[in-house]
């Protein structure tokens, strides 16, 4: 049975994109490969608004990517990390790793943190960098960024965004926000393949990359610079081995964003995440983040009352379609990942699954509710929609 990947990565990926992988006797160097890697990195700066930023795209993921950031901190350098769950969690544990100095501010589980508790911290204290998380994909709590930036900006050396599950799905402006340094991955809403860690620096993080860093070899964006550089304007250059077949998909990734439009791959997104809470709520089951401002395009929990989640999982895979786990410890819910090439069919598909999967685990719902909300929702909001 084909299954529907409803997932928080990887997602659903266009056949076009997985195609574009699908290519023997490509060299690192290659003049396919280098347009392939050149397109994607002026992709990244497209798709984040970052047009004087330096992008680059580095082996691993997302955590790959945090974990570079390593390259702009120096011994004894303080830290602060603004999380409001799981993965805002990551960056302490990375950075303690490291020979810095790190303290967090956290809200109450399925909240954020405020822009104006932020502004209080980096008021009372100098930081060389405050790290955020643009969407937590352990809660689906999309911090407000541009707010947030915008307010402490003035106050700290760099500001830095993990936009893992926001890039492709959220609006984007790091430049315009003050954010120095936006990262992201290839196989979330971007809706390519998993292989690749996404970066987009300003030239105050690049000058700030540095051989007395606390960064280590392989992850360090010194080493990785020239590389970026050369690649962009055509000419290959080595430092270690690219994820190469990634690297095709992710250039393909990028055309199609174009294609469509950011602008109009945020409204669907919107679309799509709203359809599938409306339907939700109108069932009678609560999300997890708290705060109606904080849902996010990409990402939404499902609290459960009765119902085990592992079993809702197990049973809407034998409906064709897959689901994430839950992760944040104070919840007993599963995940929606609603990125990269959703469509409001898919939310009709999730909704009718869920429906039935959790009348028969014995949660309690109103049956037949969530895929009306959908579709009122969906009359409601679509622009496209002939009224």
């Amino acid at each position: 049975m084909d299954k529907v990947l409803m997932h928080v990565g990887p997602v659903t990926i266009k056949d076009d994109i997985l195609l574009a992988g699908v290519k023997n006797n490509v060299g690192f160097t290659s003049k396919e490969f280098v347009d392939a890697f050149s397109t994607s990195l002026k992709g990244l700066r497209e798709i984040t608004n970052a047009k004087s930023y330096q992008p680059f795209i580095i082996p691993g993921g997302g955590t790959s990517a945090m974990e570079s950031i390593t390259s702009l901190l120096k011994k004894g350098d303080n830290v602060l990390v603004v999380s409001n769950g799981v993965f805002g969690d990551r960056w302490e544990a990375i950075l303690k790793r490291y020979q810095v100095n790190v303290e967090v501010l956290r809200p109450k589980p399925g909240y954020y943190v405020k822009p104006d508790e932020v502004k209080e911290a980096t008021e009372k204290k100098h930081y060389k960098l405050v790290t955020f998380t643009h969407v937590e994909t352990s809660t689906g709590v999309r911090e407000p960024v541009g707010e947030a930036v915008k307010k402490v900006r003035n106050d700290v050396d760099i500001t830095v965004v993990d936009g893992v599950s926001g890039m492709g799905a959220e609006e984007v402006n790091a430049e315009e926000w003050g954010v120095d340094v936006y990262i992201s991955a290839s196989q979330k809403a971007l809706g390519s393949t998993p292989g690749a860690g996404l970066l987009v620096l300003s030239n105050k993080a690049v000058e700030m990359i540095s051989d007395d860093s606390v960064a280590g070899y392989y992850l360090n964006l010194k080493n990785w610079l020239p590389v970026m550089r050369s690649m962009e304007e055509g000419k290959a250059m080595y430092f270690a081995t690219p994820p190469v077949h990634t690297i095709l998909q992710l250039a393909q990734a990028f055309d199609d964003v174009r294609k469509e439009g950011i602008h109009n791959r945020v409204k669907r997104h919107s679309l799509v995440s709203g359809a599938i809470r409306a339907g939700i709520e109108s069932m009678g089951l609560r999300i997890v983040a708290k705060a109606p401002e904080t849902y996010s395009n990409s990402v939404t929990g499902v609290e459960l009352r009765n119902a085990d989640p592992k079993k809702v999982m197990e049973a809407s895979i034998t409906e064709g379609i897959e689901f994430a786990p839950g992760v944040h410890p104070a919840f007993k819910y599963f995940r929606i990942g609603h990125m990269g090439w959703v469509t409001i069919n898919d939310a009709l598909i999730t909704i009718g699954v869920l429906e039935r999967v959790l009348k028969s685990l014995g949660e309690e719902i109103r049956l037949g509710e969530g895929l009306r909300a959908v579709q009122e929702y969906v009359e409601n909001h679509d622009n496209h929609n002939p009224k």
